[in-house]
């Protein structure tokens, strides 16, 4: 009898069952560690942020209300909205990245940023209402 060239069908789809089971695991770690990695981003968005109106603040006493008129980088897909209450008494900044949809980070400074600490970051669910759980880390 003459030695086989190649594998038969049976090898072959056991191979690509157990490529397609090792897949199965590996692609919702892999999606857990990217919406992680773009919280990161707006984590590091708002800490640019945070620079950039305390800059802004020492030359015209006052926070600004928008992006445009501060010194500052945005990464891609993210938008960060400010509001304020009292210009010169402090602002809120909701970080939302388009790839993660129902996260948002938050930071507050000046008097809008009690009860939490000055300038600490909080991600969590979208809408920061009374559920869910949220993160808290602090930029320097």
């Amino acid at each position: 009898m003459k030695p086989r060239k190649g594998f038969t069908i049976v090898e072959l789809l056991t191979v690509m069952l157990l490529i397609s089971a090792l897949s199965a695991m590996a692609v919702p770690r892999f999606r857990q560690y990217k919406a992680r990695a773009l919280i990161a981003t707006m984590q590091s968005d708002l800490g640019n942020l945070k620079i950039a109106q305390e800059s802004y603040w020492a030359e015209h006493l006052r926070y600004a209300t928008d992006t445009a008129s501060l010194e500052l980088r945005i990464s891609a897909n993210v938008a960060i909205s400010i509001t304020s209450k009292d210009v010169s008494g402090g602002y809120t900044a909701i970080a939302t990245h388009h790839n993660v949809p129902n996260q948002q980070c938050q930071t507050a400074m000046g008097r809008e940023a009690a009860p939490r600490e000055p300038g600490a970051v909080l991600c969590g669910p979208t809408g920061g209402g009374g559920g869910g759980s949220t993160v808290q880390t602090s930029i320097p």
